[in-house]
Protein backbone atom coordinates (compact mmCIF):
# COMPACT_ATOMS: atom_id res chain seq x y z
CA UNK A 1 0.00 0.00 0.00
CA UNK A 2 2.86 2.37 0.79
CA UNK A 3 4.33 1.70 -2.64
CA UNK A 4 1.06 2.68 -4.27
CA UNK A 5 1.08 6.03 -2.44
CA UNK A 6 4.70 6.57 -3.43
CA UNK A 7 3.92 5.81 -7.09
CA UNK A 8 0.98 8.21 -7.02
CA UNK A 9 3.19 10.91 -5.45
CA UNK A 10 5.96 10.48 -8.05
CA UNK A 11 3.58 10.64 -11.04
CA UNK A 12 1.94 13.81 -9.69
CA UNK A 13 5.29 15.50 -9.06
CA UNK A 14 6.31 15.07 -12.70
CA UNK A 15 3.02 16.47 -13.97
CA UNK A 16 3.27 19.47 -11.65
CA UNK A 17 6.84 20.33 -12.68
CA UNK A 18 5.89 20.86 -16.33
CA UNK A 19 3.38 23.52 -15.32
CA UNK A 20 6.15 25.81 -14.05
CA UNK A 21 8.06 25.92 -17.36
CA UNK A 22 7.38 29.24 -19.06
CA UNK A 23 7.11 29.62 -22.85
CA UNK A 24 6.88 25.85 -23.19
CA UNK A 25 4.34 25.78 -26.00
CA UNK A 26 5.48 28.83 -27.98
CA UNK A 27 7.32 28.43 -31.31
CA UNK A 28 11.12 28.39 -31.23
CA UNK A 29 13.01 30.69 -33.60
CA UNK A 30 15.64 28.07 -34.43
CA UNK A 31 12.92 25.93 -36.03
CA UNK A 32 11.66 28.81 -38.21
CA UNK A 33 12.58 29.04 -41.88
CA UNK A 34 13.56 32.71 -41.50
CA UNK A 35 16.12 32.05 -38.74
CA UNK A 36 19.81 32.30 -39.71
CA UNK A 37 21.94 30.16 -37.40
CA UNK A 38 25.44 31.25 -36.31
CA UNK A 39 24.25 34.86 -36.52
CA UNK A 40 21.03 34.52 -34.48
CA UNK A 41 19.24 36.78 -36.93
CA UNK A 42 15.84 36.75 -38.62
CA UNK A 43 15.81 37.08 -42.40
CA UNK A 44 12.19 38.24 -42.31
CA UNK A 45 13.17 41.61 -40.83
CA UNK A 46 16.09 43.70 -42.00
CA UNK A 47 17.17 46.20 -44.57
CA UNK A 48 19.24 46.41 -47.72
CA UNK A 49 22.10 48.86 -48.00
CA UNK A 50 21.42 50.94 -51.11
CA UNK A 51 25.12 51.54 -51.75
CA UNK A 52 26.67 48.10 -51.29
CA UNK A 53 23.57 45.95 -51.82
CA UNK A 54 24.26 43.94 -48.66
CA UNK A 55 21.48 42.85 -46.37
CA UNK A 56 21.56 43.40 -42.63
CA UNK A 57 19.09 41.41 -40.58
CA UNK A 58 17.74 42.07 -37.11
CA UNK A 59 18.62 39.86 -34.17
CA UNK A 60 16.00 37.21 -33.53
CA UNK A 61 15.80 38.18 -29.87
CA UNK A 62 14.85 41.76 -30.78
CA UNK A 63 12.24 40.56 -33.27
CA UNK A 64 10.60 38.27 -30.72
CA UNK A 65 10.52 41.01 -28.06
CA UNK A 66 8.87 43.51 -30.43
CA UNK A 67 5.11 42.93 -30.65
CA UNK A 68 4.90 44.93 -33.90
CA UNK A 69 7.18 42.42 -35.62
CA UNK A 70 7.01 38.74 -34.75
CA UNK A 71 6.26 39.11 -31.06
CA UNK A 72 6.12 36.69 -28.19
CA UNK A 73 3.74 34.35 -30.01
CA UNK A 74 5.73 34.34 -33.28
CA UNK A 75 3.10 35.69 -35.67
CA UNK A 76 5.28 35.17 -38.77
CA UNK A 77 6.64 31.75 -37.71
CA UNK A 78 6.86 29.20 -40.52
CA UNK A 79 8.23 25.73 -39.84
CA UNK A 80 11.53 24.99 -41.55
CA UNK A 81 10.99 21.63 -43.24
CA UNK A 82 14.52 21.67 -44.70
CA UNK A 83 16.34 22.33 -41.40
CA UNK A 84 19.18 19.79 -41.95
CA UNK A 85 19.87 21.34 -45.36
CA UNK A 86 19.80 24.97 -44.19
CA UNK A 87 21.90 24.22 -41.10
CA UNK A 88 24.48 22.48 -43.29
CA UNK A 89 24.48 25.37 -45.76
CA UNK A 90 25.11 27.99 -43.07
CA UNK A 91 27.78 25.82 -41.43
CA UNK A 92 29.62 25.35 -44.74
CA UNK A 93 29.35 29.02 -45.67
CA UNK A 94 30.75 30.08 -42.31
CA UNK A 95 33.62 27.58 -42.25
CA UNK A 96 34.52 27.28 -45.95
CA UNK A 97 38.17 28.37 -45.51
CA UNK A 98 38.77 25.89 -42.71
CA UNK A 99 37.12 23.09 -44.66
CA UNK A 100 39.21 23.81 -47.75
CA UNK A 101 42.41 23.85 -45.70
CA UNK A 102 41.55 20.54 -44.08
CA UNK A 103 40.36 18.94 -47.31
CA UNK A 104 43.36 19.92 -49.45
CA UNK A 105 45.98 20.18 -46.73
CA UNK A 106 48.27 23.13 -46.41
CA UNK A 107 50.25 22.39 -49.59
CA UNK A 108 48.25 24.67 -51.92
CA UNK A 109 48.47 27.47 -49.37
CA UNK A 110 52.24 27.09 -49.08
CA UNK A 111 52.63 26.95 -52.88
CA UNK A 112 50.53 30.11 -53.25
CA UNK A 113 52.61 31.89 -50.64
CA UNK A 114 55.86 30.88 -52.32
CA UNK A 115 54.56 32.07 -55.70
CA UNK A 116 53.63 35.49 -54.30
CA UNK A 117 57.07 36.16 -52.87
CA UNK A 118 59.04 38.49 -55.13
CA UNK A 119 62.52 37.25 -56.00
Amino acid sequence: MKQLHFLFFITNIYSINTCFITNQYKPICSNCKFFIPYQDTCSKFGEKNLISGKYTYEKANNVRNDEEKCGEYAIFYEKNNAKPITDSYYFLSKNKINILLIAYGFTPLIMWYISTIEH
